[in-house]
């Protein structure tokens, strides 16, 4: 195959784990060296690979911890209701928190908002893991609304205050944000706005959707389970709907690739960067022809 019709591969900036991941995993990591009996609610992060991992090394998940009275359980980086956090606590567990700083500074904001006397509107999802955090964290009931339809039907059945305080699941995309926020604006007399959606996922998604838009065919690798990524490559898939989602380079079919010259890979913040290089490398040599190194 000559130089010139080889693929052009674009990556983008950022791949594999954010911040707040791989500060998740490396305190599990440490918990599993230095202690026993080591437990989660749920999954860490989502990715599949590194629960695995994890579970490996000796880390139970378990559903409930009801009928946990010692060990160390591990806070997922999604965080977890602070009425479970203080009845894990209560019950003699050691607890090792790692939640995402970021997602802690959105849980102090709603309280702050709810203090100041505000019907506190979380957009985002419902049944994200890290929004049942934030709600846990607040005394009263807070509205959470994911699309202008949801926003128009808590408006018509009373949910939705003259007053609130907004703020967003920090891994939700901004401009889904801004279209919320703009029809509430015709809806409530007074918002009060505070920004949670998380900057290097904010930045991770603009050049995401700028090389959305230079290339022939878009992948975007990481879980189906993690909501990041999915909507990672929804966002990819509006500017360029040649994208596709992989969760390693086992899923991406080489057909995939046919008719397609200039390829860009993105990643989810839970997928790790080996499995994103694996990716690259398998597209790489699916130009090559098996005569070629003969």
């Amino acid at each position: 195959m000559s130089e010139g019709s080889r693929r052009t591969v674009i990556m983008a900036r950022e791949v594999g784990f954010c911040f707040g991941v791989k500060r998740a995993i490396n305190l599990t990591r440490q918990a599993l060296a230095e202690r026993n009996n080591v437990f989660i609610l749920g999954d860490l992060v989502h990715n599949k690979r590194v629960t695995d991992e994890l579970e490996e090394k000796g880390l139970r998940k378990i559903e409930d911890y009801g009928n946990e009275k010692s060990g160390t359980m591990i806070i997922r980086a999604h965080g977890l209701p602070k009425v479970r956090l203080q009845e894990a606590k209560n019950r003699g567990v050691d607890v090792v928190d790692a939640t995402c700083p970021i997602v802690l500074r959105a849980q102090e904001a709603a309280q702050m908002l709810e203090r100041d006397g505000y019907q506190v509107v979380i957009i985002g999802d419902s049944n994200h893991a890290e929004i049942k955090g934030i709600l846990g964290a607040l005394e009263n009931p807070a509205l959470v609304i994911d699309s202008i339809e949801e926003l128009h039907e808590a408006k018509k059945s009373y949910r939705l205050l003259r007053k609130v305080g907004v703020i967003f699941q920090t891994t939700h995309a901004l401009e889904l944000c801004n279209s919320i926020v703009n029809e509430m604006l015709m809806m409530c007399k007074e918002i009060r706005i505070i920004n949670t959606i998380c900057r290097p996922v904010q930045n991770r998604q603009d050049d995401a959707l700028e090389l959305a838009g230079k290339v022939d065919l878009m992948i975007v690798v990481g879980s189906r389970t993690s909501a990041n990524t999915v909507e990672l490559a929804a966002l990819c898939r509006y500017h360029n709907p040649n994208t596709i989602q992989v969760q390693n380079a086992d899923e991406l079919e080489l057909r995939d690739l046919d008719g397609f010259r200039v390829i860009g890979i993105a990643s989810g913040l839970s997928t790790p960067e080996d499995l994103v290089e694996a990716v690259r490398v398998k597209v790489v040599t699916s130009e090559l022809e098996p005569a070629a190194a003969s």
